[in-house]
């Protein structure tokens, strides 16, 4: 049986590279981006039968097209995060909310949609990655 696997964050980095090595073992992936056409760029060079998404995370949006296409979600993979470095007296308060919403809420809102489904479905794995300093 093809297990389904949503990778938040899985067209770059981290999330990227779990997603080819999902590939690799035969899983069903929701490659799902800020932006599509990168997810829809990563979705076609790991191979046939992947989905590209676009969404917020950290608003409740995605399982259902995921289910819809590509049936019950086996696997999360929460490596989706955003990073606005910088002094902290020099900080916007609106680039410390878009962290919070995006790396911590973003993370509570896909897990919490994720475990039912995965429970009720005897799927397997949760995985929550937090990669905010990468390279390229």
């Amino acid at each position: 049986m093809v297990k389904v696997c949503a990778i938040f964050g899985g067209s770059q980095g981290t999330g990227k590279a779990v997603a080819v090595s999902l590939a690799q073992k035969g899983c069903h992936l929701a490659i799902i981006a800020g932006n599509l056409e990168v997810a829809q760029t990563t979705a076609r060079n790991l191979g046939g039968g992947h989905l590209a998404l676009s969404c917020d995370v950290s608003s409740k949006q995605g399982f259902e097209e995921i289910q819809r296409k590509l049936g019950p979600v086996d696997y999360l993979v929460n490596a989706a995060g955003i990073n606005r470095d910088g002094l902290l007296l020099r900080t916007k308060t609106e680039d410390m909310i878009a962290q919070i919403h995006t790396n911590l809420l973003g993370t509570m809102l896909t897990c919490k949609s994720a475990v039912k489904n995965i429970i009720q479905h005897q799927g397997e794995v949760l995985l929550s990655i937090q990669a905010l300093f990468t390279q390229g």
